[in-house]
């Protein structure tokens, strides 16, 4: 238990760390099995014919496909620093464009902040901020994603 009270105090010492996890090239298909994954029939995402004649001039993303752009290395990064877990607090995001097949997102995970708190039994509650850029292959934002994970009952006071 003391263990996770370092790892909390270690990363407030990494406040403003950043992981680069390298470019995605997004892709007709992976928008669509995102759609169906969702249950959004949404034809902006899935039919080809019906994007053509909007505004898009083709299939785009939904605005929460971002997210789920270099999730898995995000999930290792949050494994690594946090072995016994963490649950999902938030999460708040600000699209700034529109996805489409082709695109190449960069995304890049910065600690924003790390905050702490305890209970009246004197459990504490860790709380982690991490924010997440996406940018295309313009150098241009996509998206921003801020995400407040939680991590619950990582000390007991020691007098408690």
């Amino acid at each position: 238990m003391a263990e996770n009270s370092l790892t909390a105090d270690n990363l407030k010492g990494q406040i403003g760390r950043e992981w680069k996890f390298g470019a995605y090239e997004v892709e007709k298909g992976m928008i669509q099995r995102f759609a169906r994954a969702i249950d959004d029939p949404n034809p902006l995402w899935q039919d080809e014919e019906y994007a053509k004649e909007s505004r898009y001039g083709g299939i785009i993303a939904p605005p929460t496909f971002i997210v789920s752009i270099g999730g898995e290395q995000f999930g290792q990064v949050l494994a690594q620093l946090f072995p016994e877990g963490l649950l999902h607090g938030s999460t708040t995001l600000e699209c700034h464009q529109t996805v489409r097949p082709g695109d190449r997102i960069a995304v890049t995970v910065k600690l924003a902040n790390v905050r702490e708190r305890r209970d009246s039994g004197g459990t504490k509650t860790t709380f982690v901020t991490f924010d997440i850029t996406y940018q295309n292959q313009r150098d241009e934002p996509v998206a921003r994603c801020q995400y407040m994970m939680v991590g619950y009952g990582t000390e007991k006071a020691k007098n408690g």
